[in-house]
């Protein structure tokens, strides 16, 4: 309800249906279901309908009215959804706050392979779309765009299936480039001479030719040394996105959000955004991951685990400061644990669990990776979905375990 008071005018009309949707939004994180399928279930499946409370109801939410309902608290209002589970598993006695063991991970996104013909590609398509929408200014331009759009899809297609080696992809590339470029100067003209563009359609073309004016000197950039340019964009509709140098065998690079995951005592999770984006660094992150948990349950942990990426004297001293009495940041070279022995092979067991968890949020059930989203914001939503389903499904076997206790 506060997160829609904040986003709205005025609290007029009917109120949404919270009970009911935010069902639906459990029975999404538990069961992975995207919108359509929530919708069918909780038509047709008599468990669905009894978790939203529609038993004795004859109205029921289709998929619009869900999306719209998760669109609404967005990232905040999932987290706090989530923080309700988690404070009642604290309440109940299965989840220990004194304890933590942190680690990062990539939220890869459900995008095509950013190589500089397919962002190329890409726009043109993109402003051959919206131009088909837009008139008064644009028809000006119109034409000449259609043409070099319509050469511009020949070289592309020349790329794919005939250029086989690096100097002929390299020419070919270099074509593409300077083939749309004309349609970026066209576009600059026609912003500098009108300045009002109300449709929904020149706004979206005034975005593509504001982030191909930072993407046109990094594809030269590629074009003239072979490397790629720092900070460069990766996706035209999510410019935020960025690259993640992972080092795996088999995947180099993750494209997408690096997040950071707090294992908390009992094994429930909590995620969040690493402050900085694609400049953050490990080092950063244990303070960061230490103030979440603060602020998420009002205490400091007394054990905190985190790998040798996070290691310095100063974050131990950070660390110190900020309460923290078993430090269990793993050293670097031949420097010396903080805590003793024992403490260190229990906090080595704790934080290797921390991957187990990544790998299980990760997994297709609760669609932490590569969610079918198309904003920064949506995706994640998504992720904040992902740990709340994941929370849900261990208070459920928690409860279910204390139950059998009891027999």
């Amino acid at each position: 309800m506060n997160c829609r008071s904040a986003k709205v005018k005025k609290e007029t009309g009917p109120q949404p249906r919270y009970r009911e949707l935010v069902g639906s939004v459990v029975l999404m994180a538990v069961k992975g279901f995207d919108y359509r399928q929530a919708e069918d279930m909780i038509a047709h499946y008599a468990p669905a309908r009894y978790l939203c409370d529609l038993m004795d109801s004859t109205w029921q939410p289709d998929h619009v009215t869900i999306f719209d309902f998760t669109k609404m608290p967005g990232p905040s209002g999932m987290a706090a959804i989530n923080q309700v589970v988690l404070n009642h598993a604290q309440n109940m006695g299965f989840l220990d706050p004194k304890e933590m063991m942190s680690g990062t991970t990539g939220q890869e996104a459900k995008i095509p392979y950013p190589s500089e013909v397919a962002l190329m590609s890409g726009f043109v398509d993109r402003v051959k779309r919206q131009l088909s929408k837009v008139g008064g200014a644009f028809s000006k331009v119109k034409t000449k765009i259609k043409e070099v759009v319509k050469e511009v899809k020949g070289m592309v297609r020349s790329y794919h299936l005939f250029c086989k080696d690096k100097e002929s992809k390299r020419k070919t590339l270099k074509k593409i480039f300077y083939t749309v470029e004309p349609i970026q100067k066209e576009l600059t003209q026609v912003f500098a001479d009108f300045q009002s563009r109300g449709s929904k359609a020149s706004e979206e073309l005034q975005r593509l030719w504001s982030v191909m004016s930072i993407l046109k000197p990094q594809i030269k950039h590629f074009i003239d040394t072979g490397f790629v340019a720092n900070k460069k964009i990766i996706h035209l509709k999510m410019s935020d996105l960025y690259s993640i140098v992972r080092g795996k065998a088999g995947k180099q690079t993750e494209f997408g959000l690096k997040w950071g995951i707090n294992r908390i005592g009992g094994g429930f999770v909590s995620g969040f955004l690493i402050n900085g984006g694609k400049h953050a660094s490990d080092i950063h992150f244990c303070k960061q991951a230490v103030l979440e948990h603060a602020e998420a349950f009002g205490e400091i942990p007394e054990t905190y685990g985190f790998d040798r990426g996070g290691y310095s004297q100063g974050n131990i001293a950070k660390l110190k400061k900020l309460g923290v009495k078993n430090i269990g940041v793993a050293p670097k070279g031949k420097a010396e644990w903080e805590v003793s022995e024992t403490k260190q092979k229990y906090i080595r067991r704790e934080r290797a669990q921390v991957e187990g968890v990544i790998g299980a949020v990760k997994s297709q059930k609760y669609g932490f990776n590569k969610p079918g989203a198309r904003s920064i914001t949506a995706m994640e939503s998504c992720g904040q979905r992902s740990f709340l389903g994941f929370n849900l499904e261990k208070l459920m076997r928690e409860n279910q375990n204390l139950l059998l206790q009891g027999f």
